[in-house]
């Protein structure tokens, strides 16, 4: 039977439900994607402006597929854009072989235009990927992950079959975990202070002001921007901690603690310091009290993708963080952008590479 016809638009004030409605049968009735708080969170609460839902409708005017628009600020190059990013794409099973995803993605790509957005980026699919490489090479990129085990006994037994965990516990658990995944030691500077903070205070804006062009390209991460991606919504709990000097803000980490895979894992959801020694110094506080943080919290694993142009990258190599093989992933951070403005002459040359990007740019977590 020939899937129904569809026609795409954009998001209607009764559409809510039925977009919860298609999320929990997705992802399930536990997802934070078919929560209320998480709805309004993204929709209406973001202060770079509210979220746009482009939808596609079957003949009965029945909402089968979706597609986030979330608006963005973007540092680029010295000067501020407009930007986005596509989310929590979805098309209704049915639906999949029909005009639906080409419908939905051309209303997509209209909506962004009409709104003034410079590019768009996301976290994309395989096949989105392999698709976009042969066309934009430069505009995608694959970002590692890093990792550092904490508990190498609890790895194993998620990991490995009962002969293999005897053997690599029962022989070489004792020699190999106390050596290969201890805990860096601390530097000693002491002009430099770790606190953990439950809010982001004025002295973030002051930060962002510091370190805004460190990079080429970044999401603008000031303090409006950091207070709502981190706020506690749907289950999410973050922590916070500030490095700082003599009252100097020099950068800041935030954690989260999740179980991917049934993998304890301490996630590095951000993390950014100033340049220079002092800030590198700085870095390496972050991610010692970072590991102690992890560790009081019984995670079996740190993690966190970096790009190789980023310092913060160097710190996590010196914190005993390597840089985990991709068979090996739990899934690829397939990361893809679009410009939809060819006549802004700072992005007609933009690489993917030349992106700082973590998590703090991923919605899903």
């Amino acid at each position: 039977m020939k899937p129904n016809r569809v026609t795409a638009g954009l998001l209607r004030e009764e559409d809510k439900d039925r977009i919860l409605e298609l999320n929990r049968l997705e992802y399930g009735p536990d997802d934070i994607l078919a929560t209320d708080a998480d709805f309004a969170w993204r929709h209406d609460q973001n202060p770079a402006g509210q979220a746009i839902v482009v939808t596609v409708r079957d003949d009965r005017d029945e909402v089968v597929g979706f597609i986030w628009v979330v608006p963005l600020r973007l540092r680029l190059r010295g000067q501020d854009y407009s930007a986005a990013t596509g989310t929590n794409l979805f098309i209704r099973s049915d639906h999949r072989s029909s005009f639906a995803y080409t419908k939905l993605i051309r209303r997509f790509q209209r909506a962004i235009t009409d709104n003034g957005i410079s590019l768009h980026f996301s976290f994309v699919s395989e096949e989105t990927f392999q698709r976009q490489r042969k066309q934009t090479p430069q505009a995608v990129f694959t970002i590692p992950l890093f990792v550092k085990p904490f508990n190498f006994e609890s790895l194993a037994q998620t990991y490995f079959d009962s002969k293999w965990k005897n053997l690599i516990i029962g022989r070489t658990g004792r020699v190999v975990s106390p050596f290969l995944f201890r805990q860096r030691s601390k530097s000693s500077d002491r002009n430099i202070t770790i606190e953990a903070v439950d809010r982001c205070t004025p002295d973030f804006d002051r930060f962002w002001l510091k370190v805004r062009d460190k990079y080429p390209v970044m999401v603008i991460r000031d303090r409006a921007f950091l207070a709502w991606r981190f706020a506690e919504v749907s289950g999410r709990r973050y922590h916070i901690l500030v490095a700082r000097a003599r009252e100097e803000m020099l950068g800041y980490a935030v954690l989260r603690c999740s179980n991917i895979r049934g993998v304890k894992t301490g996630l590095i959801m951000d993390f950014l310091v100033t340049g220079g020694v002092l800030g590198e110094t700085a870095g390496g506080y972050l991610m010692a009290e970072a590991e102690t943080y992890f560790r009081a919290q019984e995670m079996s694993l740190g993690a966190g993708p970096m790009m190789p142009l980023a310092v913060e990258q160097r710190i996590l190599r010196r914190a005993g963080y390597a840089r985990l093989p991709q068979p090996l992933a739990p899934r690829a951070f397939r990361f893809a952008f679009v410009i939809h403005r060819s006549d802004e002459r700072d992005l007609s040359s933009l690489s993917a590479r030349e992106w700082f990007v973590t998590l703090a740019d991923y919605e899903s977590f």
